[in-house]
């Protein structure tokens, strides 16, 4: 198992999240390409190989959140897939394996008495459409030699998603991450599909949730962090510490050096 933390947003270089993780003794950072900090016109590969070099650390990534490879309109869906090969072939002349995006769920139609996604209304071409980005990427990540690992976001147990996941998983190469404290704030019902797909595990984000919001020091909350790390320990999967500031992210890890998971 390998522990890692977020870019953090109250930094605006990535040297100093790179300190960050020496000085917490954590294995990797997560470049999160939400920030413009960790794009690759931005950030080169030499540079990232200089802070592993340096530094003894190593990185994964976050996609954008915003990546909807299944749009209806194909030039939003071929610029959004035309970006995520370019962050694998970036991953790979960095040496960074691991990739993490989202599902995106879609837009929905508020009505008065529900609400309706599109995606559901339209699933068959949802799928359709999902299913042919996808067959381009996991055939691309073979050559970069990176891994595709989707991120739950409190939406594995849709029935629309849940069925897109089946359908991704005929890829010998589809993989998994386990949000624990996005898992939390659904109420868990997203556990039985990490346990159908526990083979598909790779990455973990790790976080508590208290209630009201996740994103929470670690032990503060409803989520089970040992049994989490438990699995994670037993499968060698890298977790990402995903709390979002300086303080309670060293709260957290001085937590786990406690609870024996860090030296």
């Amino acid at each position: 198992m390998k522990l890692g933390m977020p870019t953090l947003i109250e930094y605006t270089s990535i040297i100093e999240n790179v300190q960050l993780c020496n000085e917490l003794r954590l294995d990797f950072i997560e470049l999160n390409m939400n920030l413009p900090i960790c794009i690759p016109e931005t950030l080169s590969y030499s540079e990232i190989k200089y802070y592993k070099d340096q530094y003894g650390i190593n990185f994964t990534i976050h996609l954008p959140e915003e990546m909807d490879l299944s749009s209806y309109h194909p030039s939003i869906r071929m610029g959004h897939l035309e970006r995520c090969k370019q962050v694998m072939e970036w991953a790979n002349l960095s040496g960074i394996t691991t990739l993490n995006m989202h599902l995106n769920n879609g837009i929905y139609f508020t009505l008065p008495q529900t609400r309706v996604w599109i995606n559901e209304q339209y699933e068959t071409q949802f799928l359709k459409l999902l299913y042919e980005s996808y067959m381009e990427l996991y055939q691309l990540a073979q050559t970069f030699d990176v891994e595709l690992c989707i991120e739950n976001t409190g939406n594995f147990h849709i029935p629309y998603i849940r069925r897109a996941l089946d359908k991704l998983s005929v890829f010998s190469n589809f993989y998994l991450t386990w949000d624990v404290g996005h898992d939390a704030k659904a109420g868990f019902v997203e556990e039985s599909t990490f346990t159908y797909f526990n083979k598909r595990i790779r990455h973990m984000h790790l976080h508590d949730y208290n209630g009201k919001s996740d994103h929470q020091s670690l032990f503060t909350g409803i989520v089970p962090i040992i049994d989490r790390l438990a699995l994670a320990q037993k499968n060698d999967l890298s977790v990402v510490i995903e709390i979002k500031t300086r303080e309670s992210l060293a709260e957290s890890v001085v937590a786990l050096r406690e609870n024996g998971f860090l030296g």
